[in-house]
């Protein structure tokens, strides 16, 4: 998608930050991001959920055929700290949270380099029952409180990358992006809504004191999952750095 293009599209946003959305893939294979770290570092294992709701697929299937075997395997042993993020249904599509986990040493990208990321892994289906044939345009992205969406979201944590698939007629998605466990004194959510632009002004509102809201009235795909992070595991320096270099 050409840059004039998304301007077009959002208004009030940076073009940098545009930019950065123009760059991203939402496709159905890998797209790394170039942000790694230096030397491994033990994990601090946010952690994850991994069960199966209705028949759907579990996070170590969906992690497997998206080539995470390091990543399948955590979620197959059920390690760290366990919750269940219920399902929600928005614009005619059931979205559902299926594992989430944090470290640098879950990805078998390279062995001796770990990759500091937090990993989301859900599946969208049709409300109706119906199956899904075609790939949804829904986006899964992290917002954080205290910031604005549009400013803080997949395109600017870390130009994170995603794998999908259709199976039995349900999409299923595997996202990366930067850990964000480093704002774990904030609340932290997972975004799920219609479109591949960042998170529109007019689907997510900061309000005065800090939480974010879906804004009533629309008719997109517009759900909001809050993660319940421990706040020690925040690391209030490297958010400070990250968001500094994202303005």
């Amino acid at each position: 998608m050409k840059k004039n293009l998304i301007s077009d599209a959002i208004a009030d946003i940076n073009l940098a930050y545009v930019e950065q959305a123009s760059n991203y893939k939402p496709v159905a294979h890998k797209a790394r991001h170039t942000r790694v770290i230096a030397a491994v570092v033990t994990a601090v294992i946010l952690t994850v959920t991994a069960f199966a709701a209705g028949g759907l697929l579990t996070a170590s299937d969906i992690a497997n055929r998206a080539g995470e075997t390091t990543l399948a395997e955590y979620f197959e042993n059920g390690g760290g700290e366990a919750w269940s993020i219920e399902s929600q249904t928005s614009g005619g599509y059931t979205i559902t949270i299926l594992g989430i986990a944090s470290g640098d040493d879950l990805s078998t990208y390279d062995d001796e380099i770990g990759i500091d990321a937090t990993y989301i892994v859900g599946s969208i289906e049709r409300a109706d029952g119906e199956a899904i044939t075609d790939y949804t345009d829904i986006m899964v992205s992290p917002v954080i409180s205290g910031y604005e969406p549009w400013l803080v979201n997949i395109f600017t944590l870390g130009n994170g990358s995603r794998h999908k698939f259709i199976q039995d007629g349900v999409e299923y998605f595997l996202v990366e992006t930067t850990n964000v466990t480093i704002f774990a004194d904030h609340t932290v959510y997972i975004a799920a809504y219609s479109g591949y632009l960042a998170p529109a002004s007019d689907v997510y509102s900061l309000n005065d004191d800090g939480t974010i809201s879906i804004v009533e009235g629309g008719e997109v795909v517009a759900t909001l999952f809050e993660l319940p992070l421990d706040k020690s595991l925040a690391d209030p320096e490297a958010a400070e750095a990250l968001i500094a270099s994202i303005r």
